[in-house]
């Protein structure tokens, strides 16, 4: 009986020490604090871009357009290419216009020698009347045959001068130097002056271009009262940013915004100008336009990847002084690149988490790592 007690308490003081060893085995397995980046939340100026949607337009964009009817018998250029003003573009077929000027000459023969002739008798009538040996109304009769007979022959000029007017219609010249589109017609077309066949091509000036965009109303007065705000005059910057990613070497500067504001819309049209001297840019690209609206000085930005949203609520992971994480609730304003403004909710010397992993949380212990941007880490 006493050797059956005293086997079952060895058992129990044999499970026991085992129990024991294998706590303090999991103590100090304990896994490390994890490793939390953090930026360090300073003070500084930052330019406050916006952007919006743009497209642009030619210095001068001329539409050549068709003022007669009749076949299209030349096209007297390439595609694409620079003309010069007064280049022969397009000829169309001037036999009847021709034939109309020849018509309108006959008429301006006639009426010049119908004046000649007028004139001529009134020169004979005038002495007759001084002398009394023609009446009175003969002489009023020759003098309006001769204000008609002039009367007439302006007309027929003037007729001659309309006429050879279209005549010259039919040969379309550039009316400026630059660069010509892809023609809508073809040799052999019938073109008229009126309708959608009139139009023949385009003509664009392109050493500047202009670019127009639109901006809502609120962006309107925002823009109006914070320079009002401001005591710089410093001009802003504005930037046009292509279709591919890349940034148009020359700034732009503003040419006007629109004297009111579009009622069906309620945007606002705004256009500068940017040089192009190498002519990259084309009449009709849609771009977007970064302008410079505020230079907000001490203000405090952190990357946006630090910023969580929870129904319209902002949040920050702080690491406190016993690298504990600990929730802060932010107000934010404007986002520039990566970054994010902090309006309110932290201050300077703050150390912000910039955390990837599920297993940070609130109360958390970790440890601080400074944070490499992928900008840095590129270089």
């Amino acid at each position: 009986m006493n050797a059956l007690k005293n086997s079952k308490l060895l058992f129990f003081v044999i499970a026991f020490s085992a129990f024991c060893s294998s706590c303090k085995k999991e103590e100090k397995q304990a896994p490390p604090p994890i490793p939390a980046p953090f930026i360090t939340v300073v003070a500084r100026d930052v330019p406050i871009y916006k952007e919006f949607a743009a497209q642009t337009f030619g210095d001068l964009d001329i539409v050549l357009t068709a003022r007669v009817d009749g076949i299209l018998t030349g096209i007297h250029f390439k595609e694409g290419q620079r003309v010069r003003k007064g280049q022969l573009l397009y000829t169309i077929d001037p036999l009847e216009y021709e034939t109309k000027v020849e018509q309108v000459k006959g008429q301006v023969a006639t009426s010049q020698s119908n004046l000649v002739n007028a004139e001529e008798e009134l020169k004979r009538i005038r002495p007759l009347a001084d002398m009394n040996a023609v009446s009175k109304r003969e002489l009023d009769a020759a003098v309006a045959k001769a204000k008609a007979a002039r009367s007439n022959y302006e007309s027929t000029q003037a007729a001659l001068r309309n006429q050879e007017l279209e005549r010259s219609y039919c040969n379309i010249v550039s009316p400026i130097d630059g660069i010509i589109g892809i023609s809508h017609a073809r040799v052999g077309d019938y073109i008229s002056r009126m309708g959608s066949s009139s139009k023949l091509n385009t003509v664009s000036k392109l050493e500047k271009v202009r670019v127009r965009f639109t901006i809502s109303e609120a962006e309107f007065l925002e823009y109006r009262k914070k320079k009002s705000l401001t005591s710089d005059n410093q001009s802003n910057d504005i930037e046009l940013l292509l279709s591919d990613g890349s940034v148009h070497p020359y700034k732009g500067v503003l040419n006007f915004a629109d004297a009111k504001i579009d009622p069906t819309t309620g945007t606002m049209t705004i256009e500068t100008t940017f040089p192009n001297p190498e002519n990259n840019l084309r009449s009709g690209q849609f771009s977007k336009v970064r302008a410079l609206i505020q230079n907000q000085k001490g203000a405090i930005a952190i990357p946006q990847k630090a910023v969580t949203e929870l129904q319209g609520i902002f949040q920050v992971l702080i690491i406190d002084n016993e690298n504990k994480i600990q929730v802060r609730i932010v107000e934010v304003g404007s986002k520039v690149g990566q970054d994010w403004v902090i309006t309110k909710g932290l201050n300077v010397g703050d150390k912000v988490a910039i955390v990837g992993s599920l297993f940070i949380q609130p109360g958390s212990v970790v440890m601080p790592v400074p944070y490499a941007s992928e900008d840095k880490k590129t270089k």
